[in-house]
């Protein structure tokens, strides 16, 4: 504010001229205040009569682009000026170039920009940031900058692109204003399929270019028509054929739809939604008191680590444990705990113990276990439902988490290592839930009769040579099952322990079996493997991987909240006799309260006197447990799918 005195001498010039925003098209100046002006006037280089300002800020608009401007201000008392102050020189900036729509995929982003002979190059930045993560080049105007491939472009992000005034490689460049684009997925609108007609038909980008496949196998890559109309006839689909259809953009396929034919557009169900929020990003030590003695200790690790530095935390033939009492987290809308961490070596760990508490010393506590048979050397994301833990004095969500607590128990003579990353609340309110039956057993086909049902569809783990032994399921009901939809997966070709083979040897198995599924037509899931005996080794996950196969299951027990696609160590919950329909129904409730994926797996049906053979799980409860399945299914809850389908969601 103009402060008004009784002061007669010349006003001081103002002090701390400075340039407070550039565009390129305006300036904005201000300085501080001097005693009793009654104005200022500012002098630009653009004009010849200085500009009567009536507060300490200015902004001069109008102003060219990539011109260089001049300004002094003096301030004006009681009818004398004072003396100017130092003179300021600014450059306004280049203009926003124009860029073109951008879809994801494409190998250049293009566009328009001013045509100067200093103007040669231009940057790309994530929105916001200043730290340019690409360089493109300006030749007459026309702006290209070559992202293909680049792992810092991702799709739905957003991006600032700017024209840069002068060279790029020196200090004195200046990035001009910024235009802000977003990498699109191409679109893509399929409507219902029928096997009667076998039209799959939608809507992409104009002219551009779509992929069908038919029940795991490419079809055709047609053209889409000018209004990006396209149709298609294949004589592969037949009833409940899963159809997916891609858009191509430059080299990849990065947007699919996907459904069943003759089951409408909303066949497959979308993934559950997991709202994650961290809580302890272990990225202060000093914030983890190291509670336990001899034998242990806590490190930064900085190698296993997805951010700067996880907490390393060693138990070596004795139980380690560290706190956190510097936390005060809100979990009353948290309906799970999702850890993150690094296990060295699992052979050597019994578990690990992770500890809230509503007060520093955790007196009121809930603990979440999590057993050595539930994890894998190497990383592990595992989530545990909130209301699984075990509470010990008053332990409530409704207060706020005081303390943290983890704890590493080895094994008997053991040195366990465990580095700790992240842990997160989860609130989800939806699960996947799906069934297997490895082996094909004849008995597995009264629990799929079961889920038939309630229009529920199973997975059926396929061993080649099991065709010709009568205790499996025949070529003719396994077709019958392909037919209604069921999944039939890849059990390799005879049902061997895989980490007593080579990898050459491991490979046969997985691509004789998936021969096999082909030559019947058995396409959907001959990609998806599932492990004999559950054994498995680097060389299985390798052969996997050279082998493009999409998925693989080993006996690891838990809720799977990791993507499946390329997924080769998905947790599973095996129906064996120790474990009773309450348990299996309490799992679903557990998978829903941590947004996972629940794989049921079962091996035969029967009665509680064969539950004596640990293949055994007893028919009845089976039954009772795909009723409260179908329930949850009701209640929108749980979607029950196929492995196919959920590599699609």
């Amino acid at each position: 504010m103009l402060r008004r005195t009784k002061l007669t001498a010349h006003p001081n010039p103002p002090q701390n001229f400075r340039i407070t925003k550039v565009t390129d098209t305006a300036i904005t100046y201000a300085w501080d205040e001097v005693d009793g002006a009654n104005y200022y006037l500012l002098y630009m280089s653009n004009r010849t009569a200085p500009r009567a300002v009536f507060s300490n800020e200015i902004t001069i608009e109008g102003l060219s682009f990539s011109t260089v401007y001049t300004a002094r201000v003096s301030a004006f008392r009681r009818g004398q000026e004072g003396a100017q102050s130092e003179e300021l020189s600014q450059k306004t900036l280049l203009p926003a170039p124009t860029i073109s729509r951008f879809l994801y995929g494409e190998s250049y982003v293009n566009g328009t920009s001013v045509n100067l002979p200093s103007v040669t190059n231009c940057k790309l930045y994530r929105k916001g940031e200043s730290t340019a993560l690409l360089t493109g080049t300006i030749t007459s105007g026309v702006l290209r900058i070559y992202v293909l491939n680049n792992v810092n472009i991702v799709a739905g992000a957003q991006y600032d692109i700017r024209a840069i005034d002068g060279n790029p490689n020196q200090a004195t460049s200046v990035p001009g204003m910024a235009t802000t684009i977003t990498a699109e997925l191409a679109k893509l609108e399929l409507n219902a399929v029928t096997s009667s007609a076998r039209i799959v038909s939608g809507k992409t980008e104009p002219n551009g270019f779509v992929r069908l496949t038919v029940d795991n196998v490419a079809r055709t890559v047609p053209q889409a028509d000018a209004d990006g109309n396209f149709s298609i006839t294949s004589s592969a689909i037949n009833a409940n054929s899963l159809i997916k259809v891609e858009t191509k953009v430059g080299s990849i396929y990065p947007t699919h739809a996907a459904l069943r034919a003759d089951s409408g557009l909303n066949s497959i169900p979308t993934a559950p939604i997991r709202n994650l929020m961290s809580i302890e990003s272990f990225t202060t030590l000093n914030a983890w008191t190291l509670q336990s003695g001899a034998g242990t200790s806590r490190v930064i690790d900085t190698v296993n680590t997805k951010d700067t530095q996880a907490i390393k935390l060693t138990a070596d033939k004795t139980i380690a444990f560290m706190r956190n009492t510097t936390t005060s987290i809100a979990m009353e809308e948290a309906t799970a705990l999702e850890c993150l961490l690094f296990v060295h070596d699992v052979t050597t760990l019994d578990k690990v113990i992770v500890y809230l508490a509503n007060d520093t010393g955790l007196a009121n506590n809930v603990s979440f276990t999590i057993n050595s048979y539930e994890l894998t050397s190497g990383w592990n994301t595992v989530a545990v439902a909130l209301s699984s833990g075990k509470v010990t004095g008053a332990f409530t969500t409704a207060q706020a988490v005081k303390a943290m607590q983890v704890r590493v128990e080895p094994k008997t003579e053991m040195k366990a290592e465990v580095s700790f990353d992240l842990i997160s609340s989860v609130k989800a309110d939806k699960a996947n839930v799906l069934f297997v039956f490895d082996d094909a057993w004849d008995e597995a086909a009264l629990g799929i009769t079961a889920l038939e049902s309630k229009s529920l569809r199973a997975n059926i783990s396929v061993v080649e040579v099991n065709e010709s032994d009568a205790r499996f399921m025949t070529n003719a009901e396994l077709k019958a099952l392909n037919l209604k939809g069921h999944d039939l997966l890849n059990h390799t070709k005879e049902h061997p322990h895989l980490d007593t083979l080579s990898k050459a040897d491991q490979r046969v198995q997985f691509d004789s079996c998936k021969t096999y599924l082909t030559t019947n037509n058995w396409t959907r899931a001959n990609d998806i493997v599932i492990y004999p005996y559950g054994d498995y080794n680097a060389d299985t996950l390798s052969a996997l991987a050279e082998g493009s196969y999409k998925l693989g299951r080993p006996l690891t027990s838990g809720i799977e909240i990791t993507s499946p696609n390329n997924n080769y160590l998905v947790r599973t919950y095996n129906l064996t006799p120790d474990r009773t329909i309450a348990q299996a129904k309490n799992t679903i409730d557990y998978a829903i309260a941590t947004g996972g994926t629940l794989l049921f797996l079962n091996h035969r049906l029967g009665t509680t006197e064969q539950m004596a053979d640990t293949m055994f799980w007893r028919a009845d409860w089976f039954e009772q447990l795909a009723a409260y399945a179908k329930q949850k299914v009701d209640e929108g809850k749980v979607n029950v799918i196929t492995a196919s389908e959920w590599l699609l969601q």
